[in-house]
């Protein structure tokens, strides 16, 4: 947990009816000033499109040190322009930091970039066994040739006994290998004879290039 360079933070927006695409340019305009002002961030832009946060937007960013979020570019600024360009046309829902868990996870320079994220958020009875079945998890996707599976680590802005799954597809189609996500790590649970997750959710996140910024 120690790791340095792999906390990631997570905004939720939810744009208000009839005025989603106000939010979009002003959300752009916001990702200007970035640019403007060479924040050496990378930022990532989804639409959630499926569970009860349909609609809300996700921007996120990634790769970071505990300290940079000590030193970001020109906070007062940032947020006198965000309340100017962002906050008249969409409400702020919650702010999440996660840590990635390399160990844990699959993945290549383009798995963020990827069309759609399936988003699993796993609760656990008991953490430490969870991350083991995660483990056994990520090492069946590994020898089935599956090549983007990311998993974090709740640490702020939430239950904190949960993982998130970040799972990048470029189609719908793509969805069929994680058809039996339940049923995989119910089997998995099994045969180590535990019982480490509680719940489970899934959401589907489009990414959004125009809404994204890279450095």
């Amino acid at each position: 947990m120690a790791q340095e360079n792999q906390v990631a933070h997570f905004s939720f927006w939810k744009p208000r009816a009839g005025l989603e695409k106000n939010f979009e340019n002003g959300y752009k305009q916001h990702l200007q000033w970035h640019k403007d002002n060479k924040d050496p961030w990378a930022w990532y832009g989804w639409y959630i499109i499926s569970g009860e946060r349909s609609g809300q937007f996700v921007d996120a960013t990634f790769n970071h040190a505990w300290s940079d979020f000590d030193t970001p570019v020109k906070p007062a600024a940032d947020a006198a322009d965000n309340r100017l360009h962002t906050y008249p046309f969409g409400d702020f829902m919650a702010a999440r930091k996660m840590i990635h868990l390399p160990a844990l996870s699959i993945a290549d320079s383009n798995s963020l970039r990827s069309k759609f994220i399936r988003l699993i958020t796993i609760s656990c009875i008991d953490v430490l066994a969870g991350k083991k079945v995660l483990e056994k998890l990520k090492t069946m996707y590994q020898s089935a040739g599956i090549g983007s599976f990311m998993t974090f680590k709740l640490i702020d802005g939430g239950d904190c006994n949960q993982f998130c799954l970040l799972i990048g597809l470029n189609s719908f189609a793509a969805f069929s290998r994680f058809a039996n996500l339940a049923e995989d790590l119910s089997s998995i649970e099994q045969a180590m004879k535990t019982k480490a997750i509680h719940s489970m959710t899934s959401e589907t996140l489009v990414y959004r290039d125009d809404l994204s910024l890279f450095p």
